[in-house]
C-alpha cells in the first residue's frame, strides 16, 4: 500500500458529490487548499492506476447499495409471473425460481449465460431456470428463433435447442433451424410443423404480452423469487438477492 493512500480518500470525497445519486446538488462552493490539491495531483501523476481503481471501486460499490435497496422494495411486494406454460430446467419443487427473459440475438444475453450457468451449477437442486421469450423487434431473427426453440421444446429439447442458438453469437441463418433440429436428431417433419404452427406464435407472443404487463422491455431481465433484476449481473449479485429472499 502507498503511503498517500488517504489522499486517495480524500480524492474520492471530493468526487463523491459529483458521482453520488442523491436528491441535493452538489457542493460547488468546496474550498481545496493549493496544498493538498497539489498532493492529489501528484497521486494522480504517479499513480493513475490506484487512482482508477479506487473510483471504480467506489462506484462500483454505490451501485451495490442501489441495487440492494431496490431489490428489497421487492420482498413485500414481489413480482409475479405466470410460468405455466414456459420451460423449465431444474426441480419443480426447488425453492429459488429464476425467471429468464431474454432474445435469442441479444448480445447482453449471451454475455449472462456464463453466468447463469454457473450459478445453477452451484446452487444445483435448489434453482430452477424458466424461459420467457422476448423477442426484440431489432433484431430479425428473434422471433423465428424463439418459435423454432418453442417447436424443439415439443420434442423434449428445448434448453438444449436454446444452448445451441446462443452458441451461435447472434448470426442465425434461416438454415439453421433445421440443422440445430438435426443435430440434436428431432424429428424434422415434426420440427418445421411446430415452428411455424399458430399454437408456436401464440406462446411467444403470451410471453412478449406478459413482459409488457410486468412494464419489462428489455433483455435480459431476471425476476429472482419475485425480485426483479433487469440487466447483465455476476453471480455475486444474484447471491445478495438470494440471501435476501432466503431471510425474508
Amino acid at each position: 500500500m502507498f503511503r498517500n493512500n488517504w489522499f486517495i480518500a480524500i480524492l474520492l470525497v471530493l468526487l463523491a458529490p459529483f458521482t453520488a445519486d442523491s436528491q441535493s446538488p452538489p457542493n460547488l462552493e468546496l474550498q481545496v487548499s493549493p496544498k493538498l490539491e497539489q498532493q492529489v495531483l501528484e497521486i494522480i501523476k504517479h499513480h493513475p492506476q490506484v487512482v482508477i481503481d479506487s473510483i471504480r471501486t467506489y462506484q462500483a460499490e454505490e451501485a451495490r447499495m442501489r441495487n440492494l435497496a431496490q431489490w428489497r422494495k421487492y420482498l413485500s411486494q414481489p413480482v409475479k409471473v405466470n410460468i405455466q406454460n414456459a420451460p423449465i430446467l431444474g426441480a419443480n419443487d426447488a425453492p429459488l425460481t429464476l425467471v429468464e427473459f431474454a432474445d435469442f440475438q441479444c448480445p447482453f444475453c449471451m454475455r449472462v449465460e456464463p453466468t447463469i450457468k454457473a450459478l445453477l451449477e452451484k446452487h444445483k437442486g435448489q434453482i430452477r431456470l424458466v424461459y420467457m421469450h422476448l423477442p426484440l423487434p431489432m433484431h430479425s431473427a428473434a422471433k423465428a428463433a424463439a418459435m423454432a426453440a418453442w417447436a424443439a421444446g415439443q420434442q423434449g429439447k428445448f434448453f438444449e435447442y436454446h444452448d445451441r442458438l446462443f452458441a451461435l453469437k447472434g448470426k442465425i441463418q434461416p438454415e439453421s433451424y433445421e440443422q440445430i433440429a438435426q443435430d440434436l436428431k428431432l424429428n424434422i417433419a415434426k420440427f418445421n410443423y411446430d415452428r411455424q404452427s399458430p399454437q408456436a406464435l401464440a406462446q411467444v407472443e403470451a410471453d412478449q404480452q406478459q413482459a409488457e404487463k410486468l412494464d419489462i422491455s428489455g433483455t435480459p431481465t431476471f425476476v429472482l423469487n419475485g425480485v426483479p433484476m433487469p440487466g447483465v449481473f455476476a453471480v455475486e449479485d444474484f447471491e445478495e438477492v438470494i440471501k435476501l429472499v432466503q431471510r425474508k
